[in-house]
């Protein structure tokens, strides 16, 4: 049904949304039971830290190399059939093929499997993008990454469960059903226009400021400055160069992507390394690791849904910046948070403090996606997001550097505690680096919004 109030969008429901977040949730969940997996792997193959960590890199670089073809087919192709549905059914596939693995080496084969699957997130990020407003966009991202949250919630104690009742390989066979479902949830949903929610978005701003007006609640001076320049590409014809080019003339988009690396390096790595952490630390079982491993996931929830609604809130109350500010201010108080958190070794001490470091860390990532989203034009989301994914690509370095940073100090519970340690006040860089977007940011957006009307204004001849 079309929107109201001149809009030209299309209004669509829960469900695209709930299809999207499978997807995320499923990936992030099975790396999440990998970390499960860890200690059974390592004394199996009998590997060292350093190799599991390499494990967990290897695995996104492949998935960086898929991002190029899926990206580009992205912003040609039907986004939610061919390429994620497709996708999701491969994925389903290599778990079970995970779980079949009789060395380290055929393991590692198989986790590129993976890897070169999770390359389906440009479609996922473009599709949410023209699905929804632009002033609902960082919600949106949240709900859609809360998926992840809850993926893990399930990875965690699922995948404790799994493996201490059937060992390391239940962490990936458990996954093959809830594949099946995902593929069927993609299936049933509808493929959006392109570029009518950006062309929409100064109308519903002003909507909204309307709303405010009348209900005496306080709001800025909601209006965007004008575009620092004009389009010059024919989006559907021009080349992967030219598309480059473009995108390099983004500057937000870029302090964006500097620092949603910086801060998923941290995030990469308690993902990888929580588990372990906990067990060899504070002596815990796996499903007692896993539970209390948890603690950050719950957090997360919050963290990754208040950031979304708040950067939202605030940018339909006239702040174009919000989702800037959000995301500093939260990257800065994790770090504070965790060091003390990992510096403990007091389980009494560490937990409540795992739990709002969750909060705080994963409060920029919904602002942070949706301004990276908010910066280019609907046609070229697809490639873009596959730039990103090349530079956020180092984030994967995480698990790599802790477990490296761990051998060197000595391989064994206090040196992995230490260099968590060590690696945590990196977080507060990647905020700092999103302040820089501010200046930006709003002349970027403006050309988007002003890109998607020209694009809709010539199809309808006016």
């Amino acid at each position: 049904m079309a929107s109201p109030d001149g809009l030209r969008a299309v209004r669509y429901g829960k469900w695209p949304l709930i299809a999207l977040a499978s997807t995320v949730a499923l990936e992030t969940g099975e790396r999440l039971s990998l970390s499960q997996a860890v200690e059974g792997i390592k004394d199996e193959f009998g590997v060292t830290d350093q190799a599991l960590g390499w494990l967990a890199f290897a695995m996104v670089l492949i998935g960086v190399l898929g991002a190029f073809p899926i990206g580009a087919l992205t912003d040609r192709v039907r986004r939610r059939n061919r390429l994620l549905a497709g996708a999701m059914v491969i994925w389903t596939i290599v778990m079970g093929l995970n779980g079949l693995a009789t060395s380290f080496a055929l393991l590692f084969a198989a986790r590129l499997g993976v890897g070169a699957v999770e390359a389906n997130g440009p479609a996922a990020i473009s599709l949410l993008a023209d699905y929804y407003p632009v002033d609902e966009r960082a919600k949106r991202m949240g709900l859609y990454q809360s998926g992840a949250f809850i993926g893990a919630m399930v990875g965690l104690l699922g995948g404790g469960v799994a493996v201490g009742l059937g060992g390391w390989r239940w962490a990936f066979f458990m996954w093959v059903p809830f594949g099946v479902v995902s593929v069927g949830l993609l299936l049933r949903q509808p493929e959006p226009r392109r570029g009518d929610q950006d062309a929409d978005f100064e109308v519903s701003l002003a909507v909204a400021g309307e709303t405010l007006a009348a209900s005496g609640l306080p709001a800025a001076v909601a209006v965007l400055p004008a575009a620092r320049r004009v389009g010059s590409l024919d989006y559907a014809t021009c080349s992967n160069r030219a598309v480059f080019r473009e995108i390099c003339r983004i500057p937000s988009m870029w302090f964006g992507v500097l620092s949603l690396t910086v801060g998923q390096l941290m995030l990469t790595s308690l993902q990888f390394w929580g588990v372990p952490y906990f067990k060899r630390v504070h002596d815990l079982s796996e499903a007692q690791a896993g539970g209390v491993a948890a603690l950050l996931g719950i957090g997360s929830i919050f963290g990754i849904l208040g950031g979304g609604f708040l950067a939202d809130r605030y940018l339909r109350r006239g702040y174009i910046n919000a989702r800037v500010y959000v995301t500093a201010v939260g990257s800065v108080a994790a770090s504070v948070v965790l060091v003390p958190a990992f510096a403990s070794t007091s389980l009494v001490v560490t937990a409540p403090l795992f739990f709002l470091g969750g909060i705080f860390l994963t409060l920029p990532v919904a602002p942070s996606e949706a301004l990276v989203s908010d910066v280019v034009v609907s046609e070229l989301r697809g490639r873009a997001a596959t730039i990103r994914s090349v530079v956020r690509a180092l984030s994967a370095l995480g698990p790599l550097l802790v477990g490296t940073l761990s051998r060197t100090l000595g391989d064994d519970a206090d040196s992995l505690r230490l260099a968590l340690v060590a690696i945590t006040p990196v977080y507060a860089v990647g905020g700092l680096l999103m302040l820089r977007a501010a200046k930006h940011y709003p002349a970027d957006l403006a050309f988007v919004v002003a890109e998607s009307r020209r694009a809709r204004e010539r199809e309808t001849g006016g």
